[in-house]
């Protein structure tokens, strides 16, 4: 990570180190917009899906659930934040289907984080309204 995404993490880890135990919560109230997208991704048959900005797993989780041949990925830049998807991920029983990592938004390598390149669909859930 360059030193400005390095700075942006710290920043992101401090504010989710806290709030990430109720952010599913509160965030209902703001994103409205995430299930209907997870709902609308319609990825293909073993399709392969990527989440900018995973937060807590949530979304990963639901997409999952709702299509279980796509394999699921997802980037956050806060290390707190990956630290509760993939203790959530755990309990869900999708290990196996959602690889994560963390990465800037802004400039990171998919095939160096997942070993691919291309993904039948992209979302950023954090931008729904």
């Amino acid at each position: 990570m360059t030193d400005a995404a390095s700075s942006t993490s710290e920043l992101m880890d401090s504010i989710y180190r806290t709030q990430r135990h109720i952010y599913d919560l509160t965030r209902k109230y703001y994103l409205l917009g995430r299930d209907r997208l997870i709902r609308e991704l319609a990825p293909p048959e073993d399709g392969c899906v990527l989440e900018v900005g995973c937060g807590t797993g949530r979304n990963l989780i639901k997409a999952a659930r709702r299509y279980p041949r796509a394999r699921f990925y997802g980037i956050d830049i806060s290390e707190a934040m990956l630290e509760k998807a993939r203790a959530e991920i755990m309990r869900a029983g999708f290990a196996h289907r959602i690889e994560l990592a963390r990465a800037d938004a802004a400039s990171f390598e998919a095939h160096s984080l997942f070993g691919r390149s291309d993904f039948d669909r992209v979302f950023f859930p954090t931008a729904c309204r």
